[in-house]
């Protein structure tokens, strides 16, 4: 699909440079490059205040940056020309509906015009070249409007599609992440010493809590009766969570959990899982299951921090919450 989709840029921005060939560049009152493949469409000129709608290709030298093709088209409105000066909205007032363009900007003339620096990715000899095509153009800002809307609408597929792959992504790296890490622990022994501590702990407290997973300690004082909560589910956990060190609470909240896919600690996604909807019970994490050798810059909490969290499970559902999260503990699943 990338291979096809990358022709059809290619293949969009071939036609142009095709097209570009018999047109000579020419240059702006500040000195931008550019050149307009006018079409056979017979509207005017774009004017001051009028919206562009656009599909563009934007590359550095001949690395294609980003593109609009098989997305939602960009829009730019038409300012006057004693406003801009080596910016492509210089060349706007230049084209129609159906025009094409490119327009050429040196790096080297951007480094003049901007004291803060470039990006990285920029050097100077560099060439930034943009292409476009004028999709159309609209006379007021009503009709942009509600064209950009319906765009939006028509896009939202594509937009959750690519969320769903980059969050696909990220989960991978993050879990690949964990289990390096978690395999660093039981080498160095700290897995081990975490779990020692904490059978220590309960035997003290004659807390007959019962491990579960690779050390998250469970007491379960009513189970529930509903829905189990699986892996996959989305939940409603209400929650109070203790230093065990210290005996005193740090938070206390109520909030929907994406159960084994939103980034929470180890000994939630371990603990939670004895649960059914209506469940009520207590999880002890040792530190290695909880925020492990680097706990969150000001939460007070120390290196493998042994934590307590009273848990009650509120619901069970296949589908997402509609009320949105509030505080979540952040950490490793």
């Amino acid at each position: 699909m990338k291979k096809i989709y990358y022709s059809v840029v290619m293949i969009a921005a071939i036609a142009i440079a095709a097209s570009c060939n018999n047109v000579s560049y020419q240059k702006t009152k500040s000195g931008l490059l550019y050149k307009i493949i006018p079409s056979d469409s017979k509207d005017s000129l774009a004017k001051p205040g009028n919206w562009l709608k656009v599909h563009f290709a934007n590359k550095i030298n001949d690395s294609l940056l980003n593109d609009s093709y098989g997305k939602m088209p960009g829009y730019a409105q038409v300012i006057p020309l004693d406003n801009v000066s080596y910016e492509i909205p210089e060349i706007f007032p230049f084209v129609k509906k159906g025009d094409s363009a490119v327009v050429v900007l040196m790096v080297d003339s951007l480094l003049k015009r901007s004291p803060g620096g470039l990006p990285p990715f920029m050097k100077k000899g560099d060439r930034l070249v943009l292409t476009l095509k004028i999709l159309e153009v609209f006379r007021n800002d009503s009709l942009y409007q509600l064209d950009r809307q319906a765009e939006m609408a028509k896009d939202q597929p594509r937009q959750a599609k690519e969320q769903e792959a980059e969050m696909a992504k990220m989960k991978k790296q993050m879990d690949e992440q964990r289990l390096k890490e978690e395999a660093e622990l039981e080498k160095s022994g700290e897995a081990a010493k975490g779990v020692k501590a904490m059978e220590d702990y309960l035997a003290k407290k004659n807390i007959p809590a019962q491990k579960t997973g690779k050390g998250t300690f469970v007491l379960i004082k009513e189970p529930g009766t509903g829905p189990a909560a699986e892996l996959g589910k989305y939940i409603n956990v209400k929650y109070t969570g203790k230093i065990l060190r210290t005996d005193s609470t740090f938070e206390s909240n109520v909030f929907p959990l994406h159960l084994g896919e939103d980034p929470v600690i180890a000994g939630w996604t371990e603990g939670l899982q004895l649960f059914k909807q209506g469940g009520k019970g207590t999880l002890y994490i040792p530190g290695f299951r909880a925020y492990g050798a680097n706990p969150r810059p000001g939460s007070g909490f120390n290196p493998f921090e042994a934590l307590i969290f009273d848990v009650e499970i509120l619901s069970v559902t296949d589908t997402k919450p509609t009320e949105p999260a509030q505080t979540i503990p952040e950490g490793r699943n």
